[in-house]
């Protein structure tokens, strides 16, 4: 749903569906039957393929994960329809979470289960309900096995390696090893230590993606290091501990950091460490704070089925709306030989009523938007395309700019040049990437980019076009970034708080944005350090289960406790966590930089 010129109008949309196939065909290898056993039928997997079917986001996930993809890498736009459910999913883990037994109840009711996807999640909620409501755990086994039967039909651990089980499913199983090692007195720990263990293996091996490995493997570490300590094996679960610590540090997430870090605290007093020279203390101190200080109060530390929320949506009617007005059409001429009249446009552009697929293309085509857009930040049906591209934006972050140069060029050769997404993708990686290298001029780059950001305003030239998607915020970021080394600081907030603010005035709710959204939130309090903004951002960041910008917000709040006069041991705390948080996490940066203060201030650190 991004724009395209005229000229671009016929060309091949990529959508969902390619994307499956692609990886199917073409990296995997899988045929159909594999890839759907339990889920849907061939034909419906067919249709999909083809772009003929509309299906949920929950399916969608379990198939790109069978596939080893993971579904954040993707930017997708939802119709109002498809939103609800994700919201409806949100209010029913809520509501567990909060011990609201009605509202729960009376949601799940309201949850369609028209599939086995459906019927599936429908069991493990079930399931969740009672293990943390009712503390029925019997029950809770029950209804687990039946959501493992409903999506991996003749399940056993000999046969594990036959299946392709996504990240939804093995969370199942997790689950399941869960509570029926806590229903019974009498359990077999050896045959639970085993069905773990053959998990660990299974997550290894198959979770290639390095995100989708780290969610998963953090909670299967916990769980199987849980059950080495029921065993005295001390050294196993710690060395089962630090596996998952380390999956979650290298991709810089905070979800279920903390249950983790209490075992290691376990580990640490059996073997006798002294608190004060365990670094696992400080860790787990620090993240406690941060959890217990800005975290909402029912928000979970050890779930299973909850997850980091890296989601990047849109809605399909807010962006008909924001284009048709920058078009300046009225909602008459719009809907003319699409609508019977304009009162139909208007429930659609007010998420009242959700067009069909045939009415909707024809709205996509009168205002040359592209149709059934699901893209991965470039626009490919290629997910080894979207991997050079994650690669090339760690180099950029690590600020090896020769081997980005070198990356881009390779991804500028695999990608359809007559994309406008593409193009404009590239002409901003190849501006960012020259100006590093000092092959143009910090006046030369501002130019170039200011003109990609006119491209994303409305004809006035004042206001975005509509939310920014992924490559617009990279766009109108960098943009921002060379004004402010040009000195023009005023100009850099205001195009921030722009973006931001087109963002928060969204019906989407922003978590769905997060890698966007934190990207422009980071970058705000960096130069505004504002300290209501940096405590929303932290909260943000713990809400979504990430950890990426924690160091920086901490520091802006500590910087303005102290200018505010508030006692010294208040701000040099947060000054501490900054440190810990870095030390946690691999901020090499951050952690010299505060270890040399904390020294000179007189701050032990471990």
């Amino acid at each position: 749903m991004l724009y395209c010129s005229n000229k671009e109008k016929n060309m091949h949309f990529i959508t969902i569906g390619s994307v499956i196939a692609h990886a199917r065909i073409n990296q995997n290898k899988i045929p159909r039957k594999d890839l759907i056993r339990g889920i849907c039928t061939e034909q419906t997997l067919y249709a999909l393929e083809e772009n003929q079917y509309k299906t949920d986001t929950l399916m969608i996930d379990i198939l790109l994960q069978r596939l080893g993809i993971s579904p954040d890498k993707l930017e997708i736009v939802l119709s109002q329809e498809a939103y609800q459910l994700v919201r409806l999913r949100d209010l029913i883990e809520k509501a567990i979470l909060r011990g609201r037994k009605e509202l729960a109840v009376r949601a799940l009711a309201a949850h369609p289960a028209q599939n086995s996807v459906s019927q599936m999640y429908h069991k493990r909620m079930q399931a969740c309900l009672s293990y943390r409501i009712d503390k029925d755990y019997e029950l809770a086994a029950s209804l687990l096995r039946q959501a493992v039967e409903l999506t991996i039909p003749g399940f056993s651990y000999e046969v594990m390696e036959h299946y392709l089980i996504s990240t939804i499913e093995m969370e199942n199983l997790l689950a399941l090893e869960r509570v029926e090692s806590e229903s019974d007195a009498h359990t077999d720990l050896s045959l639970h230590i085993e069905h773990l263990e053959q998990c660990m293996r299974y997550i290894d091996r198959h979770f290639t993606d390095g995100e989708e490995h780290a969610k998963i493997c953090a909670k299967c570490a916990w769980l199987l290091a849980k059950a080495y300590l029921n065993q005295n094996q001390t050294t196993q679960a710690m060395v089962t501990c630090e596996k998952g610590i380390n999956a979650l540090r290298q991709n810089t997430m905070i979800y279920f950091m903390l249950p983790l870090l209490e075992l290691m605290l376990e580990v640490g007093n059996r073997l006798g460490i002294a608190p004060e020279q365990n670094k696992y203390v400080k860790y787990d101190e620090t993240l406690r704070f941060l959890w217990d200080s800005y975290a909402q109060k029912w928000y979970p530390t050890d779930m299973l089925f909850h997850n980091c929320c890296q989601k990047e949506y849109h809605l399909d009617y807010e962006l008909v709306k924001s284009e048709r007005i920058v078009q300046h059409l009225q909602q008459e001429e719009l809907c003319e030989g699409i609508y019977k009249n304009a009162s139909s446009l208007s429930n659609f552009e007010n998420a009242k009523v959700s067009p069909n697929k045939k009415t909707f293309e024809k709205m996509m085509e009168k205002l040359d938007l592209e149709i059934g857009r699901y893209n991965g930040f470039v626009a490919t049906d290629s997910f080894e395309t979207m991997e050079l591209r994650y690669q090339l934006n760690i180099k950029i972050t690590h600020n090896d700019y020769e081997k980005a140069e070198y990356l881009l060029e390779n991804l500028k050769s695999q990608l359809d040049m007559s994309f406008t997404e593409n193009q404009h993708f590239v002409e901003d990686s190849e501006i960012l990437i020259h100006r590093k290298l000092h092959k143009i001029t910090i006046e030369e780059a501002c130019e170039r980019q200011k003109k990609l950001y006119e491209s994303l305003l409305d004809a006035d030239k004042k206001n975005l076009r509509h939310i920014p998607m992924r490559n617009e915020v990279l766009i109108i970021n960098h943009y921002c970034i060379i004004l402010l080394e040009l000195g023009q600081k005023s100009d850099a907030v205001n195009l921030y708080v722009q973006a931001i603010e087109k963002i928060r005035r969204s019906r989407m709710n922003a978590q769905y944005r997060y890698r966007s959204y934190s990207l422009l939130l980071y970058n705000y309090i960096h130069i505004t350090q504002n300290y209501l903004t940096a405590c929303e951002t932290l909260k943000n960041e713990l809400y979504c289960g990430k950890a990426s910008v924690l160091p920086l917000c901490l520091h802006i709040i500590s910087l303005i406790l102290e200018n505010r006069g508030e006692p010294r041991e208040i701000w040099m705390w947060y000054a501490e966590c900054v440190y810990y948080m870095s030390d946690l996490y691999n901020f090499m940066q951050q952690k010299e930089k505060f270890s040399t203060f904390l020294k000179s201030e007189d701050i032990n650190i471990i």
